[in-house]
């Protein structure tokens, strides 16, 4: 059985339709700079509407996951080492690193027991930013390492301290799997 001609030119018509639509949809990608150099400051909210570095939305989310109380989102914006360490450190006394994100609070030795009163206590914020964040700078690296990993310098205004973000999974994560607190931080 043969077609009917008509019905292959209207085929092919709408194929060619479909195919010049898509092609001038498609004009050449624009590629827009981040606002700023790289190297610049910029200042610290949870929501600025601006285009900023992926490394410093990742520490914003984190950010507001705490004031939020959302102990899954800031576990997400931590990076496997971390959440590893968080792991290590709760296992002892029976519980998981989000859990002592929950609770706020480090393990202790007590008579040979590892339990979680008496334990250091720590927020969030501190332990993997700082208390009061005002800035974040962006510290300027090769190239092949910005790939995977980025510093930024935090300031309250008062003190600085240095955060590593590794991009993992997707996702710009904080990095401080010795769970250094800023107290602590040179």
């Amino acid at each position: 059985m043969r077609s009917s001609p008509a019905l292959g030119a209207r085929a092919r018509a709408g194929s060619l339709c479909a195919l010049a639509a898509v092609v001038l949809g498609c004009g050449a990608t624009a590629i827009e700079r981040l606002d700023g150099d790289p190297e610049s400051v910029h200042p610290f909210t949870l929501a600025t509407g601006r285009r900023t570095h992926p490394a410093v939305d990742g520490c914003q989310r984190f950010a507001a996951a705490v004031q939020q109380g959302d102990v899954s989102a800031m576990w997400n914006q931590l990076s496997f080492d971390t959440q590893r360490a968080l792991n290590d450190r709760a296992r002892p006394v029976g519980l998981r690193g989000i859990e002592l994100l929950q609770w706020k609070r480090f393990p202790s030795v007590v008579d040979g027991k590892a339990t979680l009163e008496g334990g250091k206590p720590f927020e969030p914020m501190g332990l993997f930013l700082l208390p009061s964040v005002q800035t974040l700078q962006l510290v300027p690296t090769s190239a092949q390492d910005r790939v995977v990993a980025q510093d930024l310098v935090i300031s309250d205004g008062a003190r600085k301290r240095t955060v590593t973000v590794h991009y993992e999974h997707y996702a710009w994560r904080i990095h401080n799997p010795t769970l250094r607190d800023a107290a602590e931080a040179p």
